[in-house]
């Protein structure tokens, strides 16, 4: 199992810097697209939708809504993000209350509600990259390492240290002390991205600000993880799909960027721009 994870981990890096570097804007937001097309499948199924003509219509209504706000101005665009973060909140006093009961949640109308905030600013996010000053390879490139380290450092971390669990109920093998592994791990990339040539629009942000704002975001990021076990458990589900061997589904991959990316859009949005 091991090996078989480690393997398709390479290939999806390695698919992936082949993709940032060489495809067109276009291209990779069309790549983009699909993959969270396929994401929103296995929404469906984690909403307990059987129905393959619902769910390819709920497929195409996510798709649909990306595209569409894809169009708006600069402004809007950030008030959808901004929307994006609230409900991550939301979503993390959702985790805080589980295992309690909540008939909403348990809804697969109410599941598939909640994927359009989870997973259409998302989509936004990527889209919107490529109006901001400066290089667009470069923030995508940056967004990935910060949230590979955030994961890296946790496992780690957790590994060397970890003992008191950080979410029992819904991912037992999280604890605080990936928690802040990953939290250091991350400011750290952050710290070394802003000092890079390509992010040279950023370079009058202050550093202290980089580093709380790596913080919520390497935090978002493992609350995007945390829920998406949350909806798993509540269907008896271990992964997503099995798209990917060793890894399970394409979302069991995109937990953590559904809920970083919109934040990390939203403040470059206000370092970049006036």
């Amino acid at each position: 199992m091991l090996k078989q994870r480690v393997i398709t981990a390479l290939v999806l890096v390695l698919a992936l810097l082949a993709a940032i570097v060489w495809l067109p804007a276009s291209g990779f937001a069309a790549l983009v697209f699909l993959v969270f097309a396929i994401g929103a499948w296995e929404w469906t199924a984690l909403s307990g939708v059987a129905n393959r003509y619902a769910r390819a219509a709920y497929v195409a209504f996510i798709v649909g809504m990306g595209l569409l706000l894809s169009m708006l101005g600069q402004q809007l665009i950030k008030v959808v993000l901004f929307s994006a973060v609230i409900w991550w909140l939301e979503a993390l006093m959702l985790i805080c209350q589980y295992p309690r009961p909540n008939p909403l949640m348990n809804k697969p109308v109410s599941v598939l509600l909640v994927g359009l905030p989870a997973l259409v600013p998302c989509l936004l996010a990527i889209t919107s990259l490529g109006h901001l000053p400066g290089d667009r390879r470069f923030y995508v490139l940056w967004f990935i390492a910060l949230v590979a380290s955030a994961d890296i450092g946790a496992y780690f971390a957790g590994k060397a240290f970890g003992h008191t669990r950080l979410a029992p109920e819904v991912s037992p093998n999280k604890t605080w002390e990936g928690f802040g592994g990953g939290l250091l791990a991350t400011c750290v990339v952050a710290v070394v991205g802003i000092h890079m040539e390509p992010a040279s629009a950023l370079a009058n942000v202050n550093t202290v600000v980089v580093v709380v704002a790596a913080a919520l975001l390497a935090a978002l990021s493992v609350v995007g993880d945390l829920f998406e076990s949350l909806l798993k458990r509540q269907r008896n589900l271990k992964d997503s799909g099995s798209l990917l061997p060793g890894h399970g589904g394409v979302m069991d991959r995109l937990d953590s960027i559904t809920a970083a990316l919109p934040f990390y859009v939203l403040l470059l949005n206000y370092a970049v721009l006036p």
